[in-house]
């Protein structure tokens, strides 16, 4: 019996080896990771909300290449959509603005006008999209605004927009459609004709919500809050 011994002992040895070897396997320390040359080779692209639109802050990391410019960058960061003219940011995700309010841009903190857009970009740029005060004025004010919600419901489902405006003391619903420039009123300003061209059909209607609450007539007149929600929603009539 003794001599079987040390054939044992040699056996559980070699089990522990191989059991040693599959566990180095594992250890973190061994997982491949990312060189600091690749990680520098990339710019960043961010939206500053600030007090305007808190909710649509967010940052985004783009490869860079020679050559790449600031306009070309916004366009490649698919936040952003141009207007017809290439001249402005006409929006930025889901969200535009009415006419109290305007996107603006910095490279590394320093504001840069939209006739500088075409200047090249470098490594390691950050790109900072931010909204102003279409007037130019009011720096380090911690401006409030409204907010318009735009859906096209069931039948429409690729209409989902925003129009952000600053708040003014007692303005009311109808305040906040007529400036968002996407809603046509009815002649005696009662009633919604069309939201960014779409007339209902005889099955449907637009309903207005404020928070989530469906308004009933004269609902047009009542006055908002800071940071309320108005929502057109296209839905089928009863």
């Amino acid at each position: 019996m003794m001599k079987k011994i040390p054939g044992y002992i040699g056996l559980c040895m070699l089990v522990l080896v191989i059991l040693t070897g599959c566990t180095r396997e594992t250890q973190p320390s061994e997982q491949p990771v990312v060189s600091e040359k690749d990680s520098a080779n990339t710019i960043t692209v961010a939206i500053d909300g600030s007090t305007f639109l808190p909710d649509a802050t967010k940052s985004i990391k783009r490869d860079f290449s020679e050559g790449l410019t600031l306009k070309k960058a916004l366009l490649n960061s698919g936040l952003v959509d141009f207007t017809a003219d290439g001249s402005r940011i006409q929006s930025v995700g889901e969200v535009s603005l009415d006419s109290s309010l305007s996107w603006a841009v910095k490279l590394n903190g320093k504001d840069i006008e939209p006739e500088n857009w075409n200047m090249e970009l470098h490594a390691k740029d950050e790109v900072i999209i931010y909204v102003k005060a279409a007037d130019g004025g009011g720096n380090g004010v911690a401006y409030q605004t409204t907010l318009l919600k735009v859906s096209g419901g069931t039948d429409n489902p690729s209409l989902n927009r925003q129009y952000a405006g600053i708040y003014v003391q007692e303005c009311t619903v109808r305040d906040v459609l007529k400036s968002s420039g996407v809603v046509r009123l009815s002649e005696n300003n009662k009633f919604v004709v069309a939201v960014e061209n779409i007339t209902p059909r005889m099955n449907q209607r637009w309903v207005i919500k404020v928070n989530e609450k469906e308004l009933m007539e004269n609902g047009l007149d009542m006055k908002l809050s800071p940071r309320d929600a108005v929502k057109l929603e296209l839905v089928n009539a009863s």
